[in-house]
């Protein structure tokens, strides 16, 4: 099998044990961003060259590729500011963080001598075009939902369906294990549409528009907030001592020690903006 489809083994594999311990956050392979999936590709590759090696040692081998990058560790995983929670010497990851790593060498040794299934000589049926609104069904196991993917705000309790624009939707019915198409039904057709005519009284049994909407607002206010941040990272790049001298003491009541070097002095002040957000 190639290396490709090994990956994305690995990657469901691993997706699917993190759901086991209540962690849904995995993206599929397909919605992965391309960090993370030459990632797994790079983990693949070390596996294949080096049949002998350990769990251990394939984490010393991320590890350093993670360190090569400019990752640090960090209590949750955050890839804007390159932060892991498993950014650690083996020893120190929790055991179903080991786990993980045993996995993935299992994968890549079990499959990298299968065969490439043939071709098939017929393309398969194309699934359908989804447009406009389209009804969503949650279907998962567990009673209740959250999305922490694709950061739309939205929550599903068990067997609840939503209408959903349809690139919302077409994301979410992407993990078959938690959603599926829902189906026109009595309860359904009471379902508040996504876009409702001004001339409608929204129907008080729904909020999907209202959680959607939040979302939007929220996004564009993070985006502000990390233009203004840039912009200000920027400006403290052309201060000099005493400019950063005095912006730490009016913005944060903070003193700097002007014996240390320019450099230092704007990584601490940096630090401030970092910890205390723009004041």
């Amino acid at each position: 099998m190639n290396r490709e489809n090994i990956a994305r083994a690995a990657h469901e594999i691993n997706r699917a044990y993190c759901q086991s311990l209540g962690d849904d956050s995995q993206p599929t392979w397909e919605d992965a961003p391309e960090w993370q999936q030459k990632s797994a590709l790079a983990g693949v590759d070390m596996h294949l060259a080096n049949p002998d090696a350990t769990p251990e040692q394939s984490h010393e081998s991320w590890l350093a590729q993670k360190a090569a990058e400019g990752w640090v560790y960090g209590e949750v995983k955050d890839p804007e500011k390159k932060q892991h929670p498993c950014f650690l010497p083996y020893d120190e990851l929790p055991l179903e963080q080991k786990a993980k790593d045993y996995l993935f060498r299992a994968v890549v040794h079990l499959l990298k001598d299968v065969p490439e299934a043939p071709a098939a000589e017929a393309p398969p049926t194309p699934a359908p075009r989804l447009t406009g609104d389209v009804l969503v069904t949650y279907i998962g196991r567990k009673p209740d939902w959250r999305d922490h993917i694709y950061d739309t705000g939205l929550y599903f309790t068990q067997g609840q369906t939503r209408l959903l624009p349809a690139a919302i939707a077409k994301r979410f019915l992407r993990h078959a294990d938690l959603f599926a198409l829902g189906e026109i039904t009595e309860q359904a057709a009471a379902v508040q549409p996504a876009t409702t005519p001004v001339d409608e009284p929204p129907k008080e049994d729904d909020d999907t528009d209202r959680i959607l909407e939040e979302a939007k607002a929220r996004q564009e206010t993070e985006r502000e907030e990390e233009r203004k941040r840039e912009d200000l990272l920027q400006s403290l790049d052309q201060m000099d001592k005493v400019a950063l001298e005095e912006f730490a003491r009016t913005k944060y009541n903070h003193e700097l020690d002007r014996r240390k070097s320019l450099a230092k002095l704007r990584q601490e002040v940096s630090n401030l903006v970092d910890q205390f957000g723009i004041v």
